[in-house]
């Protein structure tokens, strides 16, 4: 089952699973408020229970844009919040570092991903036509 631990004033929700090869794994998952992780921690215990247990398994930063898209935003943020992130994300993220695995991401690559993204042109908003 699923633990709550309170980290420097953030919430985290520990719960155990296992991998592809079946070595037994443990997921720390941190959210803002106490209400949040209650509520992350009762759908993992129910999720358990009904045998339908999906770790998140980011690869990719696509992979993760898309969890954090699919887990955040369409609860969380308002219909012309989610439409300018979603756009955000799929203009100046995924076409430029989309393919690139989570586990090369450092300072560095950050860096270099900032300096390119200056070097991007601004996408035209169709609707408007203006950049």
């Amino acid at each position: 089952m699923a633990s709550l631990v309170e980290r420097n004033g953030r919430y985290c929700v520990v719960y155990s699973y296992k991998d592809k090869t079946g070595k037994r794994r443990q997921k720390w998952e941190t959210y803002k408020t106490m209400q949040e992780a209650k509520k992350r921690k009762k759908e993992i215990e129910y999720r358990a229970d009904v045998g339908q247990m999906v770790v998140p398994h980011c690869k990719t930063v696509k992979d993760l844009m898309e969890e954090y898209i699919t887990l955040y935003g369409k609860e969380a943020w308002a219909l012309s919040t989610y439409s300018s992130n979603v756009s955000m994300i799929n203009n100046y993220i995924v076409p430029i570092i989309g393919g690139d695995k989570l586990e090369n991401i450092n300072t560095r690559f950050i860096e270099k991903y900032y300096q390119r993204l200056l070097r991007t042109p601004a996408v035209v908003n169709p609707a408007t036509g203006k950049r």
